[in-house]
């Protein structure tokens, strides 16, 4: 009898086993299994470049609220690339690597004969709206008082694609019957708008070429006195810095772009972050037009891109 029981055990327990593989064969070929309840999907991402208006380290932080904000409006990681210098942002954009860049007005001028850049949004700067001017300077006891002393100096310009740093001091220059190769004692290239500014501050150099926004900028943080520099000379009105995007950037990449740009000043001022607190209020819209006077001044001093 016992052996008997036994033996109905292991037919039952057979039967169990076979039914349990039976339901699993429904379950691969018949039911679909479970999803995990959260998946990682891939966003796009959105590659940003910038020129060095200050340090480098200083436009990073400028734009971090700013590109947050880029990213929240576009669903895109967003991506930001500050170039050593302005040749190196034209440099990205002409290789593809950049989906919208921030340029000065000579430099957008560069990337847009060399690496087919278009602009679309001018800073609608805080104090001057939509313009800017180059001025020189020089330290309050140096002697130099006019554009006319400076021959003989030492001079500082910031970057040969700087609009206010280079190619609107140059223009002023030779319209004074000065030439930098020949009449200064020595000339420099800083780099950044606030090296140049504190290479005369320090009098590690006689006098420079700034963008008059940056120098405010400085002396409103209290980094340079109102009694140590002077400005000796200044501009006329230069359009301000763009964004340009790249030529041939997805339509509904771009519409996004757009709409995040001029809808921040209304929509969330914050988002500027210390790009906004330094320098601009919002964005405007803008053409490549809007830079011949740039290209006329380049053309006449026989600068370009080449």
């Amino acid at each position: 009898m016992r052996g008997l029981l036994r033996i109905n055990s292991l037919k039952y327990l057979a039967l169990v086993v076979t039914s349990v593989l039976i339901l699993a064969g429904f379950m691969d070929y018949g039911f679909p299994k479970s999803q995990p309840i959260h998946s990682e999907v891939a966003l796009p991402v959105l590659r940003v470049g910038a020129v060095p208006a200050e340090s480098k380290e200083k436009t990073r932080d400028q734009f971090e609220k700013f590109m947050n904000y880029l990213g929240r409006k576009t669903g895109c990681i967003v991506e930001l690339y500050v170039a050593d210098n302005y040749e190196g942002i034209i440099d990205k954009m002409r290789q593809g690597d950049l989906d919208i860049a921030w340029f000065g007005p000579f430099s957008y001028v560069i990337a847009a004969e060399t690496a087919g850049a278009r602009a679309f949004a001018i800073d609608d700067n805080i104090k001057n709206g939509t313009v800017y001017h180059s001025v020189f300077i020089t330290h309050s006891e140096s002697g130099i008082d006019s554009i006319e002393k400076i021959k003989g100096h030492t001079f500082a310009f910031v970057d040969q694609a700087s609009t206010s740093g280079y190619l609107i001091p140059k223009s002023i220059l030779q319209r004074h019957g000065i030439d930098p190769l020949r009449d200064f004692a020595k000339v420099e290239f800083a780099g950044s708008h606030d090296a140049a500014i504190l290479a005369v501050k320090k009098r590690q150099i006689d006098a420079a070429a700034v963008s008059d926004a940056i120098l405010a900028s400085l002396s409103e943080k209290g980094i340079v006195g109102e009694k140590e520099l002077q400005m000796i000379g200044s501009s006329e009105a230069i359009p301000t810095s763009t964004w340009a995007y790249r030529d041939g950037i997805a339509a509904e990449l771009l519409a996004k772009i757009r709409q995040a740009f001029f809808s921040i000043a209304a929509e969330d001022r914050e988002a500027l972050g210390m790009y906004g607190n330094d320098l601009v209020k919002g964005f405007v819209p803008t053409d490549d037009k809007q830079y011949d006077i740039i290209r006329n001044i380049a053309e006449n001093l026989g600068l370009g891109s080449n």
